[in-house]
């Protein structure tokens, strides 16, 4: 199972990075402190992301879990999954290296199914608050608005705990032959307090958006965070839905390329999602390589204690 998680990770990373329009970022000026403040936020959304996973899954029941470093590290390796078509690779990817570690695999079945509608309209909502009232929007074509407002109710409704639970249960009892027990099921606060540090999640990463914008256009006014905010969750979350789109490559790009252009120079627009790309592949593997650091130094230093440690 690593090997092959690995192994197509590296090809479709490779793929991944082969379709970036390197000559877009000819003769642009960056200001890296913009950059270095963006990469910041970007590796605390990273690992916020993973304290709410284990804050759901805690609330699913999992009361022997702690925010260790170790299941940071099983986040990490799961993340980089995203990178990899379809959902499967980064929803198996925590089932199989969390459970190694002695999660109930129902539970991190339900949690990341969770995990991901609860992230996906979180993002969704934020957006039509941030840019459903601002005219720079009549852009998009109403089919598009209607989708957007269709996937939303859809997720929201898909997300009320008691149809989540008889769906899940339905499609577990036909798989298993059993019924899924009452233990792993979701609540209104699995789901309410989801959606609220999605929500805290979701505004970070849109300011480090913002902020890697002003990084390549310097006249950008602050007044256009909320706008740019808006543009991260609905690029984000149209990323997240195209699940056979790496990371939500093109998808997200696209509509970067519609909404940016509306605040900046065309040119410099084109700029900042070629950028925005490279830098999302950076902080993700900068978020895997420091998690993965900061566990071996762990498990070496538990190792070290228990050898140490005096016998009775």
């Amino acid at each position: 199972m690593p090997v092959l998680f690995y192994g197509l990770l590296i090809i479709f990373l490779g793929l991944y990075l082969k379709h970036i329009d390197w000559s877009q970022l000819k003769n642009v000026n960056i200001n890296w402190w913009y950059v270095a403040a963006a990469t910041l936020l970007g590796l605390l959304v990273r690992y916020f992301g993973a304290f709410i996973w284990l804050t759901i899954l805690r609330s699913l029941g999992a009361s022997n879990i702690r925010f260790q470093m170790d299941l940071m590290y099983v986040y990490a390796k799961a993340w980089m999954g995203r990178y990899i078509p379809g959902t499967a690779p980064w929803i198996l990817g925590k089932i199989y290296f969390a459970s190694k570690h002695g999660v109930s695999k129902q539970k991190l079945a339900i949690s990341s199914l969770l995990e991901g509608g609860i992230e996906i309209v979180t993002m969704l909502v934020l957006s039509f608050a941030l840019l459903l009232s601002d005219k720079r929007l009549d852009v998009l074509d109403s089919t598009v608005k209607v989708a957007m407002i269709v996937v939303a109710i859809v997720g929201i409704a898909a997300l009320v705990p008691r149809l989540f639970n008889y769906w899940f249960g339905l499609v577990y009892k036909t798989v298993r032959r059993k019924p899924l027990s009452v233990e792993h099921l979701a609540t209104n606060k699995t789901v309410l307090q989801g959606s609220a540090l999605y929500l805290i999640n979701s505004l970070i990463n849109g300011l480090s958006l913002f902020l890697i914008a002003k990084a390549v256009d310097p006249s950008l006014s602050y007044h256009n965070i909320g706008f740019v905010m808006g543009v991260s969750s609905l690029a984000g979350a149209a990323g997240m839905v195209a699940i056979f789109a790496p990371s939500g490559l093109g998808v997200r790009e696209g509509i970067q390329l519609v909404l940016l252009p509306l605040i900046m120079p065309t040119s410099l627009a084109l700029a900042v999602t070629v950028i925005s790309r490279l830098w999302i592949v950076g902080v993700d593997f900068m978020f895997f390589g420091l998690t993965k650091l900061v566990a071996s130094k762990s498990t070496t230093a538990s190792q070290t204690d228990v050898r140490t440690e005096p016998s009775a």
